[in-house]
């Protein structure tokens, strides 16, 4: 374990107690559209910043930090560390509990627009937040979408989401496709309602992202566009399914699989990244593209 970066002892924001003193101090009160539940389980901080394997070089970007419990736990091993918050109240509430770490930036803005390049984040930055469910898919391409991504990202996120996401053969959804063609994905382990505060009504899970080479930019969004319309109908054949991406004409979608060697007779979520990109390279080189 790295030594502190600079400030005394903080206190174990962990402990239910010092969050509920901490929220009074600043008027912090859970919001359930912002999928607020905060981390008290001191095993699962430790996971998560394990998992995320920083050196002492590193630039971290933090999204919804809450009240600086992991924020303060990464700031003791990064270089530095940049928390964005969409909570006033979550900004005001961490640079109170990290305020004797110089190297922890705090600031209120929406992850999923805020312009990570204009915080200097240096080259080979990694990630990690606790990401509610309503944001997780579009954050996470967003992230990993960028011309330089982070080498790693550690994220807490609906156990439900994370399962789909790190999906093996025949699981996949639309979001594993997109997520998967520009990150690999493993799931590390679930955590319990219990493990936050207030509890949420779902299990979680903690995920851990890496860029994925491969598709470029071009090649990926025609893959999206063939599979986004495929799982428009995915509880029936890819017959069904591509005949839709193919503007409903059957034969040509017929002849888009039978080009990629893909059996009309099975279902969106059986595929796997090579297999759409095969689908969408018929598309776009077959006569008669919608």
């Amino acid at each position: 374990m790295s030594g502190s970066r600079g400030g005394a002892a903080a206190a174990d924001l962990t402990d239910p107690a010092t969050l509920q003193a901490v929220a009074r101090r600043v008027g912090l009160v859970a919001r359930h559209r912002l999928g607020q539940n905060f981390l008290i389980d001191r095993d699962v901080l430790d996971d998560i910043v394990a998992a995320l394997a920083i050196e002492a070089t590193d630039d971290v970007f933090e999204i919804g930090p809450g009240i600086g419990t992991l924020t303060g736990e990464l700031a003791r091993r990064a270089r530095r560390v940049v928390a964005v918050d969409l909570d006033e109240r979550c900004v005001a509430a961490t640079r109170i509990t990290q305020r004797d770490r110089p190297n922890v930036e705090v600031a209120q803005g929406d992850a999923l627009r805020v312009d990570i390049a204009s915080f200097g984040i240096g080259e080979g930055w990694l990630a990690a937040g606790n990401i509610p469910y309503s944001i997780t898919t579009p954050l996470l391409t967003r992230l990993y979408e960028m011309a330089d991504p982070p080498r790693r990202g550690v994220f807490l996120v609906q156990r439900e989401v994370a399962a789909r996401l790190a999906a093996g053969p025949g699981a996949w959804s639309l979001a594993t496709v997109a997520v998967r063609s520009v990150a690999t994905v493993e799931r590390l382990r679930d955590v319990t309602p219990a493990s936050f505060e207030p509890a949420p009504a779902v299990h979680s899970s903690v995920i851990r992202l890496t860029p994925a080479a491969g598709l470029d930019a071009a090649a990926r969004q025609s893959v999206l566009d063939v599979a986004r319309a495929a799982f428009q109908m995915r509880r029936k054949t890819l017959r069904h399914g591509i005949t839709h991406a193919a503007g409903g004409d059957e034969a040509l979608g017929v002849a888009w699989l039978r080009e990629a060697a893909i059996d009309p007779g099975r279902r969106p979520g059986t595929l796997d990244l090579a297999e759409w990109h095969r689908i969408a390279v018929a598309a776009r080189t077959l006569p008669g593209h919608p």
